[in-house]
């Protein structure tokens, strides 16, 4: 009996931990880590904060080599502006270089890549469809700049968002720099965009205790040397890029300063199917890579446990939860309230998003329940199709 009461209050407590209690308990010691660097800074005038690229006017300096590199897939409609976007940074010409690769796309991606002429473009019209990450092994290793950064074709960077990626780099403890990418809502009911900023506060923490957690794919950065080829069928590349280098010693940093931006999903449906992809990668990389708990800091350790790993299994540990508590309930009725509470949440989650798909119009708060209705409803799909080996029909295209 006891292992049932234990099972029907588990998934509960987590869920609500990694959502709600983890957010407050990063702040808290987060906090407390910046006062020890504040009175070391006091008392023996070390180092007061993290170097994390701060906006502070550029002086004069050594730029380092930067690849950037985009693999597209049927990106006639954002090529060309996103090519003119990099050529147009802030950023020495001489120290700059960028490989796109064309990755067998059917429509005029290859060919408005050709029209452009500045040597700083090297453009690749792969005329078989590989796959990203097979696509990103081949154009890294076209290269020898010191930093490669990684982005989308889909994304635009701000004028001065590569100087402000690189300069964490002074620090030789930095292996990967993450920027922040801003969501731009074109309409529809999709709350990704309040849900990225509760994912950006806890970025911000987690780079604080030295245990961010991958890459925003949209744009980061690695040092070349932390580099290791992805297995071709990979597919969270900008998470397991990151967390290699984590893995192999180097520290992740999250910088605001480095600014990018794109348009997400109108509608929650396109996200839900959006992140069955990204939650199929999630569970393979759980599986795949022990080494991104076993091999990093304490607090890498802490935040992926937390922030993630508690995330991609809440849904399973609910369901664990309500059958626990229905079992319970048959040999003590008593029981049946906390079965209510539970059927209760569900029910309105599920409602409310079902509601949302059919056009209807929500409060934020009702929206972001629709929001979360689908985001774990993905998880339990998309460990469904990890572990059978279904990833066909994952892969839909939508404004991310």
């Amino acid at each position: 009996m006891s292992w049932l009461i234990a099972a029907s209050l588990f998934g509960v407590v987590s869920f609500l931990y990694s959502y709600s209690g983890y957010p407050v308990l990063l702040a808290l010691v987060a906090g407390l880590v910046q006062f020890k660097r504040d009175v070391a800074y006091a008392l023996k005038k070390s180092e007061r904060r993290e170097l994390a690229g701060d906006g502070a006017a550029a002086t004069e300096r050594d730029w380092p080599h930067v690849a950037v590199v985009i693999a597209a897939y049927n990106e006639e409609k954002h090529i060309a502006e996103r090519v003119r976007n990099l050529l147009e940074l802030d950023y020495p010409a001489d120290r700059l270089t960028i490989y796109i690769g064309s990755d067998g796309s059917r429509d005029a991606t290859a060919q408005i890549l050709a029209q452009f002429t500045d040597v700083r473009l090297k453009a690749f019209p792969f005329m078989e469809n590989r796959g990203k990450t097979n696509v990103l092994n081949d154009l890294v290793s076209r290269g020898q700049e010191d930093l490669i950064a990684f982005s989308d074709a889909n994304t635009f960077y701000a004028t001065d968002a590569l100087k402000q990626l690189v300069r964490p780099f002074d620090d030789e403890a930095v292996g990967c720099v993450s920027g922040e990418l801003h969501l731009i809502s074109t309409g529809g009911n999709n709350q990704d965009g309040l849900y990225w900023r509760i994912e950006q506060f806890l970025k911000f923490f987690e780079s604080r205790i030295g245990g961010a957690l991958g890459a925003n794919g949209a744009i980061y950065a690695i040092r070349r040397r932390y580099w290791t080829p992805l297995r071709p069928d990979t597919i969270c590349d900008d998470f397991c890029i990151a967390m290699n280098v984590s893995a192999a010693g180097g520290r992740i940093v999250y910088t605001p300063a480095a600014r990018a931006h794109e348009e997400m999903p109108e509608s929650i449906d396109d996200e839900y199917h959006r992140r069955i992809r990204i939650g199929i990668g999630n569970f393979q990389a759980l599986i795949r890579s022990p080494e991104y708990i076993t091999r990093t800091s304490w607090g890498t350790k802490w935040s992926y446990l937390s922030h993630k790993v508690l995330r991609w299994l809440a849904p399973h540990l609910l369901l664990v939860s309500l059958g626990a508590s229905v079992a319970l309930a048959w040999a003590q009725p008593w029981w049946w309230w906390w079965v209510a509470v539970q059927a209760v949440g569900f029910g309105l989650a599920a409602s409310v998003y079902l509601m949302l798909l059919r056009g209807g119009r929500m409060p934020s708060l009702l929206n972001l329940l629709a929001f979360l209705f689908a985001l774990n409803f993905a998880f339990v799909v998309a460990s469904w199709r990890y572990v059978s080996g279904s990833y066909s029909g994952s892969w839909r295209r939508t404004s991310r």
